[in-house]
C-alpha cells in the first residue's frame, strides 16, 4: 500500500470542483458507466473529520493507456504536488491502473484528479471510486522514528492521548514525559547519583540538579562506575544532552559520550551537579559514587575490660565510638561515673573528650536491717553477703534466705534480682520456761511463760488484758478500749508477771481501731476486737514476744473439746469480786459444743429475764461443773492454742464476756479470732 499526505485544492480554473464531507461516499467519471466524454477536468476535494484517514478504492477502472499516462488519467494530488497518474484498464492488469490496491491518506483531506484529451475513440469507461473515513491510531505511528508518546499512548475515536508512569510528568507538547528531579540533597559522607531511572533511557526535556553538601574539613571525590552513555555530537561538545559538575572553584566537564571519565578529586565539601537533556534520544545515562576524605585521629586505646563500637580502619572527622564496658564494670571519668560514653573526631584529627576507664562495680557496704545484721566480706560485683536475725526471737519474712549478691547495676540483688532487703521478723508462740500446767482454779504464771501477755492500764486503771501479735501490734477486746478517750490515756505493759513489776516493757500505742461493726453498748459483744499499733517497735526477747495468729488451714479452726490456755490478771475468787490478781495466773480450759453453750445462756436468761446475744463469731469454753474461768480484769486477754504443726501457740480466742464466773452451767464467751484475721491483716497493711 502507498499512503499520501494530501492538501485540499480546488483550483479556481478547473472547469468542475466536487466538495465532498463525510464518513464515506463514491464518485464517478463523468457520464460513468457511459464513455467519458472528451477535453474534461474534474476535481474532488474529499474531507473527513479530525483524527481520521482517507481510505479509496475503485470498483472499475478503465481510461486510454498511454505512455506516463500522457493522455488521459486520474491522479491523486499530496500537500499541492502531482503524485502518481493512473491510466490503463484494471481487468487488462495495466501497470499504470492502481487495481485491486487500496490507498490511504495521511492526514483527513485528499483531492482527486480526473483529466481526458480531445478524443475517447475506444470509448473507455472511466471509473468508480470509493472512500470511507477511517480512524488513525496514532499509537502504533511514529514521529521522526519515535513513538507518539513517551511511555503510554490511548488511542480513541477521532484522536489519541499521552500519559505517564508513576513519578513522571506529561510536558506541555502532550507527548514528552519528563520528571521533577531538581534541588536533590545529599548529605552523607558517601554515597550514590544516577541519572533518572539509570540503567534505564533517561527521561527527555528534564534539567536535575543534584547537591552533596558535607560540613567543612570532608573533601568530596567522585568516581563514574559500571556505564556512561549520553546522547553527543562527534564535532560539537556536548549539543543535546550534558552533564557538568561544579565545586566554588572550579568546573569539570561537559561530560557525554560513551566513555566513562575520570575520578574527581575536588578538594570540596560542596559539589553541585547538573544534568540536561534535550527532547530526543534514547541513552541510558549514568552513575556516579561519592565518597569523602578528612584528617584522621588517633586510634582510639581501648582500656582494660571496655570494647568499643564500632572498629574502624580509620576514624575520620565526625566519627565516632561508644565505649561500653564489660558486664560488672561501669564508666569512670576521674572519680565521676559516666552513664554512657562517645566520642568523635574534630576536624583538626583530635578527639573531643578523653578515654574514660572501666572500672569494677562496687556495691559499697550493704544497709544493716532492723533486728537482723550482715556480713560482707567484700562488696565488688558478684561478691555475696549474707543477712542473718537475731535469733531466737527473730526470723526472717516469707521465703528469703538472705543471700545477696552485688549485681552489675551497683546493688545488691537477692536470688529473685530484687533489691529490697529482707525483713526479720518476730519469733510467736514460743515461750521459753514455764510448764503451763493445768484466773480461778488457775495457776500462777512463772516469768516468761507467757511472753505475749500485756497488762491494759487506761487512765492510770487496770482494764484487763491483750495479746502482743507483733513487735508493734497489739489484740485486744474491743470492750477494754471503750471510751477510752485520748489514745493518750492508755498504757501497754509487757514483759511481766507482777502488775506491780517497775521493769515492764511499756507500749506506747499510736492509734487505736475498734472494729466499725461493734456497738458499744455494753449488752451486745458482737465483734468484739480491737487492733492497737505502736508508736515504736518493742524488743523481742524472752519474756516479750508474740503469739501467732491463725492461719488459713483448717488445723486453726477451733473446734469442740479442743484445749486452749487463757492467761491474766483479772479475779481469782470463786465470788467474782475483788481487785484482781496481782499474779499473773493462768488456766486451761476446753471449748464447748456451741449449741449447748447457747442453750446455757438461754435458760439463765429466762430465769433472769434478760436476753444474752450469743453470735458465729463467738467461741464458748469451760467445764460444766463451773470452778475454772476467766472474770473481771482478764477481758481482752488471749485465749490460746498449741500447734502441733510449727509447735507454736497461737491465738484462738479473746476474753470477750460472761454472766457469772466459774458458775456450774456457765461458760465464758470469747471472740473467735479466726473470722477476724483478714480484718486483721487489712488494718495492719493500711497503717504500716
Amino acid at each position: 500500500m502507498k499512503g499520501f499526505l494530501v492538501i485540499v485544492a480546488c483550483f479556481v480554473h478547473l472547469s468542475h470542483c466536487v466538495d465532498l464531507r463525510g464518513l464515506y461516499g463514491t464518485f464517478t467519471s463523468p457520464q460513468f458507466p457511459n464513455p467519458y466524454p472528451d477535453n474534461s477536468y474534474q476535481v474532488w476535494d474529499i474531507s473527513v473529520p479530525e483524527g481520521h484517514r482517507i481510505k479509496l478504492y475503485f470498483t472499475h477502472f478503465s481510461l486510454e493507456p498511454s505512455y506516463l499516462c500522457e493522455y488521459d488519467y486520474m491522479q491523486f494530488v499530496a500537500e499541492g504536488n502531482e503524485t502518481f497518474r493512473f491510466c490503463g484498464e484494471g481487468e487488462k492488469d495495466y501497470e499504470d491502473a492502481p487495481g485491486p490496491t487500496v490507498y490511504y491518506s495521511a492526514g483527513n483531506t485528499m483531492s482527486v484528479i480526473f483529466r481526458s484529451d480531445y478524443s475517447n475513440e475506444k470509448r473507455f469507461t472511466g471509473f468508480q471510486a470509493f472512500y470511507a473515513a477511517e480512524d488513525i491510531n496514532e499509537c502504533k505511528l511514529a514521529v521522526d522514528g519515535e513513538p507518539y508518546c513517551d511511555h503510554n499512548c490511548h488511542n480513541y475515536v477521532g484522536g489519541y492521548y499521552c500519559t505517564c508512569r508513576l513519578g513522571y510528568h506529561l510536558h506541555s507538547n502532550k507527548r514528552t514525559c519528563t520528571v521533577q528531579c531538581s534541588n536533590q540533597v545529599f548529605t552523607e559522607r558517601s554515597g550514590e547519583l544516577t541519572s533518572p531511572d539509570y540503567p534505564s533511557a533517561y527521561p527527555k526535556l528534564s534539567q536535575c540538579t543534584y547537591s552533596i553538601r558535607l560540613d567543612e574539613g570532608f573533601s568530596l571525590i567522585l568516581e563514574f562506575v559500571e556505564s556512561f552513555d549520553v546522547e553527543y555530537h562527534p564535532d560539537v561538545s556536548c549539543p543535546y544532552d550534558v552533564l557538568k559538575i561544579s565545586t566554588k572553584k572550579k568546573e569539570y566537564g561537559p561530560f557525554c559520550g560513551s566513555s566513562l571519565p575520570k575520578k574527581i578529586e575536588t578538594g570540596s565539601n560542596e559539589v553541585e551537579v547538573l544534568f540536561r537533556t534535550d527532547g530526543s534520544g534514547t541513552n541510558k545515562g549514568w552513575k556516579i559514587k561519592y565518597s569523602s576524605t578528612a584528617t584522621p585521629c588517633p586510634d582510639p586505646v581501648v582500656p582494660p575490660h571496655g570494647r568499643i563500637l564500632p572498629l574502624l580502619p580509620q576514624y575520620v572527622f565526625k566519627d565516632s565510638f561508644t565505649l561500653t564496658c564489660e558486664n560488672g564494670y561501669e564508666l569512670l571519668q576521674g572519680s565521676k561515673e559516666l552513664p554512657s560514653f562517645r566520642a568523635t573526631c574534630r576536624k583538626d584529627g583530635t578527639w573531643d573528650q578523653p578515654m574514660p576507664r572501666c572500672s569494677i562495680v562496687d556495691c559499697a557496704q550493704p544497709d544493716e536491717i532492723l533486728n537482723g545484721q550482715v556480713s560482707a566480706s567484700t562488696t565488688t560485683f558478684q561478691s555475696v553477703i549474707r543477712y542473718t536475725c537475731k535469733e531466737p526471737f527473730y526470723k526472717m519474712k516469707g521465703d528469703a534466705d538472705g543471700r545477696y549478691t552485688c549485681a552489675s547495676d551497683g546493688y545488691w540483688r537477692d536470688s529473685k534480682g530484687k533489691s529490697d532487703l529482707p525483713e526479720c521478723e518476730p519469733t510467736c508462740g514460743t515461750p521459753t520456761s514455764g510448764k503451763l500446767a493445768r484466773i480461778i482454779g488457775g495457776n500462777q504464771a512463772v516469768k516468761d511463760e507467757f511472753p505475749w501477755q500485756v497488762l491494759v492500764i487506761v487512765g492510770q486503771e487496770f482494764k484487763g488484758g491483750a495479746s502482743l501479735i507483733s513487735d508493734n501490734w497489739v489484740l485486744t477486746a474491743a470492750h477494754v478500749l471503750q471510751g477510752h478517750g485520748d489514745v493518750a490515756n492508755v498504757e501497754l505493759k509487757m514483759g511481766i508477771t507482777e502488775r506491780a513489776d517497775s521493769n515492764a516493757v511499756v507500749g506506747v500505742p499510736e492509734k487505736i481501731f475498734i472494729h466499725d461493726r461493734y456497738k458499744q453498748d455494753g449488752v451486745n459483744y458482737d465483734h468484739d476486737i480491737a487492733l492497737v499499733k505502736l508508736s515504736n517497735r518493742v524488743p523481742i526477747s524472752s519474756s516479750v514476744m508474740p503469739v501467732c495468729l491463725p492461719q488459713r488451714e483448717d488445723r486453726f479452726l477451733v473446734k469442740q473439746d479442743d484445749i486452749g490456755v487463757v492467761s491474766g490478771w483479772g479475779v481469782s475468787r470463786k465470788s467474782g469480786r475483788g481487785p484482781g490478781s496481782v499474779h499473773l495466773r493462768y488456766v486451761e480450759l476446753p471449748v464447748v459444743d456451741f449449741e449447748v453453750c447457747k442453750a446455757g445462756y438461754r435458760d439463765l436468761g429466762a430465769e433472769i429475764k434478760h436476753d444474752f446475744i450469743l453470735t458465729e463469731n463467738m467461741i464458748c469454753a469451760g467445764i460444766p461443773q463451773g470452778g475454772k474461768d476467766t472474770c473481771h480484769g482478764d477481758s481482752g486477754g488471749p485465749f490460746a492454742f498449741y500447734d502441733d504443726g510449727k509447735n507454736s501457740w497461737y491465738i484462738g480466742g479473746i476474753v470477750s464476756w460472761g454472766y457469772e464466773c466459774a458458775k456450774a452451767g456457765q461458760y465464758g464467751v470469747y471472740t473467735k479470732v479466726t473470722n477476724y484475721v483478714s480484718w486483721i491483716n487489712d488494718v495492719i497493711s493500711s497503717n504500716r
